[in-house]
């Protein structure tokens, strides 16, 4: 039995990725704010096993309590494979340092960096003992290695998870894969929220603009068959962030 644990599954690319993955043999652990319930009947008649989990990840004192709730549905004795997808993510506030209210951008912070970060580190600690394949992909973004006008907890956290994935290859090497993973401008609500802000906020809103217009936007399904490929074979090597472009 394979299993996958899928922060933010309840659309775009989180979505997507469910149902690829969705087929005997496999049980999906999927977390989100909103309701999956007719997701899941959906994914179940695929033949998949499905469990979700309703969890606010602005709740990082709770994680323990999530990953408690998802291993208890983990048989490790009778599973091939465990991964887990870090795919939740938010962009709100936009704007420059400084100008929005210090909850907000506090959200921001523990959605982008500290649930995935405690949620690697759980899953770590909790498979410490299994015998199988073992593999975390966190998904990153551009942003990480760019400086963008007004995402400046964007792109610090998504630079942070760049660092934590470099920092699981160098500590756990030959027990646990894992990789970051660049979607590069793919066709979310993200991508909506983007295009609606001032160019006050957002100096380079112009040009997600423009690439929508010119339909340069990945589609979620296009994405998540890429991601398929890094869970499941061995075409990169571990450690490594792997971007849209290096298929």
């Amino acid at each position: 039995m394979r299993h996958y644990i899928i922060t933010g599954a309840s659309r775009g690319i989180g979505e997507a990725l469910a149902r690829d993955l969705a087929e005997h043999d496999v049980t999906l652990h999927l977390t989100a704010r909103g309701d999956l319930s007719e997701l899941m009947q959906q994914l179940s008649k695929r033949g998949a096993h499905v469990f979700t989990y309703s969890f606010d990840l602005t709740r990082t004192d709770a994680i323990t309590v999530l990953t408690e709730e998802i291993f208890s549905n983990i048989s490790q004795g009778d599973a091939g494979s465990i991964a887990l997808v870090n795919n939740a993510g938010m962009l709100e506030p936009i704007g420059p340092m400084g100008k929005h209210d210090t909850e907000t951008y506090r959200k921001n912070l523990e959605v982008n960096f500290v649930a995935p970060g405690l949620l690697c580190h759980e899953f770590i600690k909790r498979t410490s003992d299994f015998d199988g394949e073992l593999t975390i992909l966190n998904v990153s973004s551009g942003a990480s290695r760019n400086p963008y006008y007004g995402w400046s907890h964007y792109c610090s956290t998504k630079a942070g998870l760049d660092m934590i994935t470099a920092c699981i290859q160098t500590e756990q090497e030959g027990r646990i894969r894992v990789f970051g993973f660049n979607p590069g401008r793919t066709d979310t609500r993200m991508q909506d929220e983007i295009r609606e802000q001032s160019p006050e906020d957002f100096k380079h809103v112009q040009s997600f603009i423009d690439a929508f217009e010119q339909g340069a936007l990945n589609s979620t399904k296009e994405v998540a068959a890429m991601m398929k490929i890094v869970l499941n074979e061995d075409r990169f090597e571990s450690g490594q962030t792997v971007s849209t472009r290096d298929f």
